[in-house]
Formats: C-alpha cells, sequence, structure tokens
C-alpha cells in the first residue's frame, strides 16, 4: 500500500467526518461506480428475477441475501481511485464471479432457501396441512442464518475481508481492533441506509401505481384471506415484478453510498490505529531533504561547468589577444610571483567549496537529527538510549512493579471479586496487564499515562498486545473505579477465562 498515491487528505477525522469522505469519494467517482454496477451486478439481478418470474418474491429475498457480494462491486473503483488508480468497468466485471467463488457458502445457502421456500410456499392442494409444520421449520432455520449473513457493521469490515484478504481468526480480531473505534457509527450508518433503501423502494412503488389505467385499484388486489393461504396470492404476478424491479433500483443507489461511507470508517479507523497521518508527514519530510542534497550537489557542479565555459568563451574570441614582454628578473622573483597568483586564484574557489561543504554537512546533521528525536517510529519496542527496558513503576497512580505482584495474581484477583471486593480485584487485573506489556516491551506506557492514554497505545498495536481484551479490562475497572458500577456476570466471566498476560513477574 502505497500512501503517497492517495488522493485524499489523509488526517485523523470524527466518525461522521469519515462518512461524509466516503459520501464525496462516492460521488467523485459515480461513473466508474455505475459501469461496474450495470455491467455486472444489475443484469444479474434481472436474470435472478426473470428465472423466479413465477414466484418473484423469492427473487427479492435472493437478491438481499447476496448483497454482501454485490456490494464488492461498488467497494472495487472506490478503493482504487484512493491510491491514485483508474479503475475500468472491464475490472469492476471480474470482481463478481471472484467474490461468488470466494463465497461460495454464502451463495449456496441463499440459492438452497430460495428453491425451498418457492417450493414450500407454492400451491399444494391436498398437501397443504403436510406443509406446515415444514414452512414453521424453514423459517426458523432462515431466522437462525439471518445471524450467518447478516452484520450491522458490514460496511466498515467489508474492507477487511475484500482489502486486506483476511478469514477466520485472523479476520476476527482485526475486525475486533477495527470496530473498538467505529462499530457504533457504521451501526447507525446500517440503519439510516435501511431507511433510505425503503423510501426509494416505496416513492417508486406510489410512481407506478399513480400511472395505473384509470378505475384500477390497488385494493382491488388486496385481500386478508389471500395473504393467510400463503405463497405470494394476494398480489398478482405483475405487481410483484414492479416490486421486484423497484427493490433491485433502490439496492443499487444505496449500496454505492452504503459501501463508499463505509470505506470513508475504515480509512479514518486505520489512520487513527496506524498513524497514517504521521507517516505520510514523514516521507514527505524525507522528500524534501533528498531534494536539497541533491539540489546542493547539482548546483555546485554545475556551477563550476559554467564559469569555464565563460572563460573559455572569452579565451576565444578574437578580440581577446595576449601581448607578452620580455622581462628580466631573477629566478627566485618569478617563482614568488607565480606561486602569488596561483594562490590568489585559489582562494575563491577554496571559499566557495568550503561554504558548500558546510551547507551539506548541515543538512545531513539536520536529517540524522530528525531520525534521531523519532526513533520510536521506526522501532517497534519501547527502549532507551542505552537498549535497556525503560523502567516504569506507576501508571494512573497504580504499582505495576512485577516484583509487587502475586505470582497467582488471576487466582487471587478471583478470590477478591467472589468476596465483594470488585475494585480491588479489577485493580489487579489491570495492574497485571500494564505490568505484562511493559515488561514484555509490547506498548511503550509512560508513568504520567491515564488510562485511556494506555488504551489508545494499546489499540494502536493491535492483537499483538491483546488489545480486544485490554480495551474490555480497561472499561470494566474505569466504570468501577470511578463511576462505582461493577461488570454484568458475562463481562467478568470474560475477563476471567481470556486472560492473555503473564502473571506476577514471570517473564
Amino acid at each position: 500500500m502505497e500512501l503517497e498515491k492517495v488522493t485524499a487528505e489523509i488526517r485523523p477525522r470524527t466518525q461522521w467526518e469519515a462518512i461524509d469522505l466516503g459520501l464525496r469519494l462516492t460521488g467523485e467517482h459515480s461513473i466508474a461506480l455505475l459501469k461496474g454496477w450495470m455491467t455486472s451486478v444489475f443484469p444479474l439481478g434481472l436474470l435472478i428475477l426473470g428465472i423466479c418470474h413465477q414466484s418473484v418474491g423469492w427473487g427479492i429475498f435472493l437478491i438481499w441475501w447476496l448483497k454482501p457480494i454485490w456490494e464488492c462491486v461498488a467497494l472495487h473503483p472506490l478503493s482504487r481511485s484512493l491510491f491514485g488508480e483508474h479503475s475500468t468497468w472491464r475490472g469492476s466485471m471480474k470482481v463478481l464471479p471472484a467474490e461468488v467463488s470466494k463465497n461460495k457458502g454464502l451463495v449456496l445457502i441463499g440459492v438452497i432457501l430460495t428453491a425451498l421456500g418457492w417450493f414450500l410456499h407454492s400451491d399444494s392442494g391436498d398437501e397443504e396441512n403436510s406443509k406446515a409444520g415444514f414452512v414453521f421449520l424453514f423459517w426458523c432455520v432462515v431466522f437462525g442464518l439471518l445471524f450467518y449473513r447478516s452484520s450491522l457493521s458490514r460496511s466498515l469490515v467489508l474492507p477487511i475481508r475484500y482489502l486486506e484478504g483476511l478469514a477466520g481468526a485472523r479476520y476476527k480480531a482485526r475486525c475486533k481492533t477495527l470496530s473498538y473505534r467505529s462499530a457504533s457509527s457504521a451501526i447507525g450508518l446500517t440503519c439510516i441506509c435501511l431507511l433510505m433503501e425503503l423510501l426509494l423502494c416505496g416513492s417508486q412503488i406510489y410512481f407506478a401505481f399513480l400511472m395505473l389505467p384509470e378505475g384500477v385499484e390497488i385494493s382491488e388486489f388486496l385481500s386478508w384471506d389471500a395473504f393467510l393461504e400463503g405463497e405470494f396470492k394476494f398480489l398478482p404476478n405483475w405487481i410483484w415484478v414492479i416490486l421486484g424491479v423497484c427493490y433491485l433500483n433502490a439496492v443499487s443507489v444505496v449500496a454505492w453510498f452504503y459501501t463508499g461511507a463505509g470505506f470513508g470508517l475504515y480509512v479514518n479507523t486505520r489512520t487513527w490505529a496506524e498513524g497514517w497521518d504521521i507517516e505520510l508527514k514523514f516521507k514527505g519530510l524525507g522528500q524534501r531533504l533528498g531534494l536539497i542534497l541533491l539540489g546542493l550537489v547539482m548546483f555546485g557542479s554545475s556551477a563550476r561547468v559554467e564559469a569555464n565555459q565563460d572563460a573559455q568563451r572569452v579565451l576565444n574570441q578574437e578580440e581577446f589577444k595576449v601581448n607578452t614582454r620580455a622581462v628580466y628578473e631573477d629566478n627566485e622573483r618569478e617563482e614568488s610571483s607565480d606561486s602569488n597568483s596561483k594562490a590568489g586564484d585559489g582562494v575563491f574557489a577554496g571559499i566557495g567549496q568550503f561554504i558548500f561543504w558546510i551547507i551539506v554537512i548541515a543538512a545531513i546533521a539536520g536529517l540524522i537529527w530528525v531520525v534521531i528525536h523519532n526513533l520510536h517510529v521506526f522501532r517497534g519496542r519501547p527502549q532507551d538510549s542505552k537498549g535497556e527496558v525503560k523502567k516504569v513503576t506507576t501508571v494512573a497512580g497504580l504499582n505495576v512493579e512485577p516484583e509487587n505482584l502475586p505470582s497467582d495474581l488471576l487466582m487471587k484477583a478471583r478470590k477478591m471479586w467472589e468476596s465483594g471486593k470488585y475494585q480491588e480485584a479489577l485493580g489487579l487485573l489491570y495492574r497485571g496487564a500494564i505490568s505484562s506489556l511493559v515488561t514484555r516491551q509490547l506498548v511503550e506506557i509512560e508513568e504520567s499515562d491515564t488510562e485511556m492514554d494506555c488504551l489508545r497505545r494499546v489499540v494502536s498495536r493491535g492483537e499483538i498486545a491483546s488489545a480486544s481484551y485490554f480495551s474490555l479490562l480497561t472499561n470494566a475497572w474505569i466504570s468501577q473505579a470511578y463511576a462505582r458500577r461493577s461488570p454484568n456476570e458475562k463481562i467478568i466471566n470474560q475477563l476471567w477465562k481470556e486472560w492473555p498476560f503473564q502473571e506476577g513477574g514471570q517473564k
């Protein structure tokens, strides 16, 4: 990932500023989005509705089920354009087959559920009563699988799967790290876009009904008794076709902005966690210093070449003639005169070279000074100038020295909790976590840091420092220590079971 090619301003933003960045990115590249979508997703959606023309409602269900795959098509041109690449509609067309192949499980489940639903809700005649139990079981399975398919923060975690290519435990850990800061905004974005989707779909349907011939009322087709009979017989098939096309249009429009806003949240979260803005500033500083050094070298060499050329041009002119005459002096005087003349000619050249090298040395010394005073950017583990581990004794008023912690820290904290000493138990867990992070040099923590400062440092290191667990522990400790609110049983059990840090003075 080449951050210097980013076309947007990379800086830490608030969550809604990040969403606005994603929406503006979508607007600027709407033509590329439109081409890619209309040549891949939209035709496939129409094909699904055509296959399910006898029961269009199940075609709508399948389109909704496959929305996580559709959104990858919208994410492709946005992610490329942010880093200065031009995405073509042919490239966007290749995304859909690749994502279908990569998500075979999701596609297969959606097709099976659609086929079963179509079969179970079809006209059954005498078999209607015998299918009732299977219909109930079918819908129980559908609602159960919603947890597999749906995620309220999908706009935020979609780039993790598509752009970073993570899966399994690494994908879950990455989602926890990025969701810590932006999950609530992503959920709010999902709710807003869902309402927009319903509004767009409803407005199209209302417009279609306004176009009905005079004397035809939609109420003629609606019947509560027909609705209770099953299938979708309470509406004629041509109305279901209109509903399907309207829903596909609404999905097409909202998915672009939903994916773009989520991508803006993703970029902003990584900027906060990984310091993208700091990295870009250092790269720019390095480039500027390199250009200064190169300019100084080129200036020095070019000035000398130009001086020699000017002198030769003067000597070659016809007006320039050398008159000589014999002077009879002793050899000593001639040698002295020649040496003085050469010395005089070399004085100015020597001064110029001296000034040039002073500038070069000063620029190199300045670059070394910048690197030395920002070594924390280039190294992962905090060490002092002597290469020794920095000694931290207290953090936020708590003693975190390993020798002052019990060897069976987790067991002792649990006994404190069971005896009603809630604050002492959580305080001991928090001290043990900080002590382990500092002792193993996973996080650079200062004695002046507050709990929130420590949390930001740990989150920036990611799961290598058990960021998700430390976040849960920090919130529990702050609520207990400052608000006197004890965590619920589920949280405290999670703290006991998932303790990832070493205990006491162990290393």
